[in-house]
């Protein structure tokens, strides 16, 4: 029961009456259905990488890893139907099988692909094709009357604007059909050195003018400031007209993988103490918003509390697909070119005074994006109150979630999706 009463945050405890899991209690509509008729309070964990609680819960926790659950091809156009308790180093690593690959990853891949679907989902592959969300062709919900609803652009496509990076708030995915693209067995890749933030912030605006640079992401370790581009071709965009932007490539085998490996053995095993607290936080912004943002991190990442807790920074420039699904909660803006910025950072749990300090960093952090008017990704750290959440949202559509989740039978489903009791 210790592993549901925290998250990957582990700044509370909250733990949970029952855990249930789909096969073992019942059908998914029947867990739904059962937990609305009773009042009781449920939320839904995968992997449980939320940081403030979003993913906990006093009453149920309907736990939906699903780690040999399979995936399967439509027959349709390449796409994938994949139950949404399975991890995307699991999906990615199968589609590599059949000679197909997701067009966007996060940089870490145990993650479910339920989860990130629900808060939106980013990666270096973002740089062309926008979120992993838009990468959705259908998904199954369960609402709280325990009726499966199929949604997609044209069919219950409300429900399907709220689901995908609302957080679980009007209904369980319990399944996707994704887009697929052929596999590249091997990605040319540049890391390019950067002296500080707005070097590397100034490189970032320049990525979409070399049409080769087909993946980027930019990150400060605390040792140094980077770019890595990735290239569509073993050309490394020499035949596709690159600028040369980011100089020699080296060809990678199988990049999200290694990618993935490279995080999983540097940055989780410091991370992955149970006597930590994890503090972090992603913010889409447009290209003024970017200046704002990080002209307030310069300041604050040379000062306490910031250059002890700093865990990293990390970069991404995200151009959707057009037309763009208008996705209500996902962090996403009318923008045509758009950035990724994540503070990560890490704190001893002793220590109150520093964790006191980070919060408050991350609050103010929140507040310039708000006044950005840019967007944050709902799994992390944030404290929202009633007027930030209705500059981000806008009063219209909260008022409208609170209507499909009593219309739904779902308002006592993910009470904590913005990261604690709903205002």
């Amino acid at each position: 029961m210790n592993r549901f009463s925290r998250d990957f945050g582990r700044t509370s405890v909250i733990v949970p009456e029952a855990v249930v899991r789909e096969g073992e209690d019942g059908t998914a509509e029947q867990i739904m259905k059962r937990a609305a008729a009773s009042g009781t309070d449920m939320a839904v964990r995968g992997a449980g990488r939320s940081c403030n609680t979003q993913t906990l819960s006093p009453g149920m926790v309907l736990d939906n890893l699903r780690e040999g659950a399979a995936p399967r091809f439509t027959g349709q156009d390449d796409l994938v139907d994949v139950p949404s308790g399975v991890t995307w180093l699991a999906l990615e690593t199968w589609l590599h099988q059949h000679g197909r690959a997701n067009p966007v990853l996060p940089s870490y891949l145990n993650l479910t692909v339920g989860g990130t679907l629900s808060i939106g989902g980013f990666g270096p592959g973002s740089l062309h094709c926008g979120l992993q969300v838009d990468q959705v062709v259908e998904i199954e919900l369960i609402d709280g009357a325990g009726r499966s609803l199929r949604c997609s652009p044209r069919e219950n496509s409300e429900l399907f604007q709220y689901a995908l990076g609302g957080l679980g708030q009007v209904g369980f995915i319990k399944r996707a059909v994704l887009r697929t693209v052929p596999h590249q067995a091997a990605t040319p890749v540049s890391r390019v050195q950067h002296a500080g933030l707005s070097e590397l912030t100034g490189f970032m605006k320049q990525v979409t003018k070399d049409p080769g640079i087909r993946g980027y992401f930019g990150m400060y370790d605390r040792a140094s400031w980077y770019s890595q581009v990735s290239y569509a071709s073993e050309t490394g965009g020499t035949e596709t007209g690159g600028t040369g932007l980011a100089g020699q490539a080296q060809l990678v085998p199988d990049l999200p993988l290694r990618l993935h490996e490279e995080v999983d053995q540097h940055l989780l095993p410091l991370l992955d103490v149970e006597s930590r607290a994890n503090i972090w936080a992603d913010y889409v912004l447009d290209e003024a918003g970017l200046d704002d943002i990080t002209g307030l991190l310069e300041e604050l990442i040379h000062e306490p509390p910031l250059a002890q807790t700093l865990i990293s920074l990390y970069f991404l420039v995200i151009q959707r697909p057009q037309p763009a699904t208008p996705f209500v909660f996902a962090p996403a803006l009318d923008a045509p070119v758009q950035y990724g910025v994540g503070v990560f950072t890490s704190v001893d749990s002793s220590d109150s005074r520093a964790l006191a300090g980070t919060k408050r960093v991350q609050r103010q952090l929140l507040s310039a994006c708000a006044k950005a008017k840019g967007r944050p990704y709902l799994y992390g750290s944030h404290e929202f109150d009633a007027g930030l959440l209705e500059g981000f949202y806008g009063g219209a559509a909260l008022r409208r979630l609170e209507e499909l989740r009593e219309q739904h039978s779902l308002t006592r489903f993910n009470q904590r999706a913005f990261g604690g009791p709903r205002p």
